[in-house]
């Protein structure tokens, strides 16, 4: 796997800018912190120095000069690291007593360099935050070195340092792992779309049951690669059923061309055998209109106005036609439907009648002699139900998905006439129409339920 793939991922790409923008806060915390803990020492050390300056004033105030001088001359004893600065100058600034050689200028609270007896440890700033301040015409000097200051700002700075260093690189790391990780499982889709492109209707993207953005990718991806798989093997069948459906007729037309031919040759009449061949090719282009109109139905490219239909008043001169067919294939047809409700649904007249048109038929069709065809109709809550039962040999269960599909038929040799394309076109027709359609064992034979949505509900809407 190319490092630099890797270095390229989303995730990793998404873990450096966190760690960048994380870098960019850092640093404005510690500068924060630092700046807070600048003037939090600054104002406590401020307050010690002033507040040690008072009390020898104080002392001075109470016992004279000798002895503030006397107990100045004590600091060394006190003091031996030299952190603290005490010291008193007469008039001229001439030294009396402590640890400064000389006197600064000004007076009041200030942060700068003294003439320290002590120079301060190497690497640290000889800074004292110290009060200058007029004691009987002489100038007393109390100051703290400044070196505890720096050294816990040095200390600071280098704990946020160290731990922005440390967690940068476990985020890196962290984000390397990940983006490994994404473009394993980018290179496995990869893989099966390469594979099912090239024709492996199998290839399928193996499911870890994560719940990452790709992962659920991936489950869509093998939910479009069945799909596709099942588009491919409906196809294949279809152009199968409709080599095998055209070989009969274009065989038998080929042969009743010939034979038209021998008789124009020898002076015949040919005309028999000319209508035998627009027989078979009529039959073939009906079986490319049927196609042609399926295609059309589930493509939605021949919308036709949507209007109120009157599915009983349709149903009343289907079942009187359908009765005196299913009476000469030696059936009956029972007829059932109150005609004082009103079975109103939106769509277009046309299909609808192809429609019950298509389920009558195959059900004489497929129903043999002495089977009865039930036909009914009635309210469904706010919609309408359309069923259509009868007592022929049935469908079985795990085939009543497979006959919606355009030139399936349970008949494998595809002996008996029909193109297969009668429920296909039914189902697309009940969706277009927004309907629901189930096939149901009638014991003995089938049962066809189709329910239609209220009318109210515009049919674009419905199915959804």
């Amino acid at each position: 796997m190319d490092r630099g793939d890797v270095l390229s991922g989303a995730a990793f790409t998404a873990v450096l800018r966190s760690a960048i923008a994380f870098l960019v806060v850092l640093v404005a915390v510690g500068w924060a912190a630092v700046a807070y803990m600048n003037r939090s020492l600054m104002a406590e050390l401020g307050a010690e120095v002033r507040s040690r300056w008072e009390i020898l004033a104080a002392d001075h105030a109470a016992q004279g000069s000798d002895h503030v001088i006397a107990t100045i001359r004590t600091l060394p004893r006190l003091d031996a690291s030299g952190g603290r600065a005490l010291a008193i100058f007469d008039a001229l600034g001439r030294p009396l007593a402590g640890n400064v050689a000389t006197r600064p200028a000004g007076q009041g609270l200030r942060v700068g360099p003294l003439d320290h007896a002590i120079p301060p440890p190497d690497g640290e700033a000889a800074d004292f935050v110290y009060y200058s301040g007029d004691l009987g015409g002489r100038q007393l000097i109390v100051g703290q070195r400044l070196d505890l200051l720096y050294r816990g700002r040095a200390l600071i700075l280098r704990t946020l340092a160290l731990a922005g260093v440390a967690i940068v690189l476990s985020m890196l790391a962290l984000g390397y792992h990940l983006s490994r990780r994404s473009l394993g499982r980018l290179r496995e889709i990869e893989t099966a779309l390469e594979k099912a492109a090239a024709g492996d209707i199998a290839a399928r993207i193996s499911d870890s049951g994560g719940a990452t953005q790709i992962d659920r990718v991936a489950r869509q991806m093998n939910r479009h690669l069945d799909r596709l798989s099942r588009l491919m093997t409906t196809t294949r069948d279809t152009a199968a059923a409709v080599a095998h459906d055209l070989r009969s007729p274009l065989g038998r037309a080929f042969l009743a061309l010939g034979r038209a031919r021998e008789r124009i040759e020898t002076g015949q009449d040919a005309q028999a055998e000319i209508e035998d061949v627009q027989t078979e090719l009529g039959q073939m282009r009906g079986l490319f209109d049927a196609y042609l109109q399926l295609a059309r139905i589930e493509a939605g490219t021949d919308a036709a106005p949507v209007r109120p239909v009157d599915l009983g008043a349709l149903l009343d001169d289907l079942a009187e036609t359908y009765a005196l067919v299913a009476e000469d294939a030696g059936q009956s047809l029972r007829y059932r439907r109150d005609a004082a409700v009103h079975c109103e649904v939106m769509g277009d007249s046309a299909l609808l009648q192809q429609m019950i048109v298509n389920l009558l038929q195959n059900a004489v069709t497929h129903g043999g002699a002495g089977a009865r065809i039930d036909l009914c109709l009635d309210r469904d809550g706010g919609g309408v139900r359309l069923c259509i039962a009868d007592t022929g040999p049935g469908i079985p269960e795990a085939a009543r998905e497979a006959v919606f599909e355009p030139f399936r038929r349970l008949d494998p040799s595809r002996g008996k006439p029909g193109s297969g394309l009668g429920l296909a076109l039914v189902r697309a027709i009940a969706e277009r129409h927004g309907a629901a359609i189930e096939l149901r064992d009638n014991a003995p034979g089938l049962q066809i339920e189709i329910t239609f949505p209220p009318p109210e509900t515009p049919v674009s809407d419905r199915g959804e």
